[in-house]
């Protein structure tokens, strides 16, 4: 297996793993269930900032929009192998990504002082699909 191959799979993983963070957001932001869990730390609040207004652009639940993203990012990833066009867009999504990641936690520090624990598994998750998929950034 080549050394693109396997980063294209650990990227594919990591993209799985974003995509499997945002699913109880999702939940909650549609009132499927009522409660998200955050580890008994202060510095965690996800029910107050998964139901603010922030996450909410253009009314719909970012989360939404969020899984709807990851999903373009893993057939982008899923077929880069085959075609260097692919392999290119792969990698400015990936970068792109990253970049809404970031915005998303420091936002989340700045506005509210608090952290959604779920964002931040997503956020770290979109780091290891940079990481792991950095072979495309090339």
């Amino acid at each position: 297996m080549s050394p693109e191959t396997l980063g294209s799979h650990g990227a594919i993983v990591a993209n799985t793993a974003a995509l499997a963070s945002l699913v109880p957001v999702a939940l909650y932001q549609l009132g499927a269930i009522p409660h998200l869990p955050d580890p008994p730390l202060p510095l965690f609040d996800s029910d107050r900032i998964t139901q603010s207004q922030t996450a909410h652009p253009f009314g719909i639940p970012d989360s939404l929009l969020g899984i709807a993203s990851y999903t373009v990012t893993l057939v982008l990833l899923i077929e880069a192998p085959r075609s260097p066009l692919i392999r290119k867009l792969a990698a400015m999504k990936l970068m792109a990504d990253g970049g809404m990641a970031a915005a998303n936690a420091v936002r989340q520090v700045v506005v509210f002082k608090k952290v959604c624990s779920w964002c931040l598994v997503t956020a770290a998750a979109t780091g290891a699909m940079l990481f792991t998929g950095r072979r495309y950034l090339r």
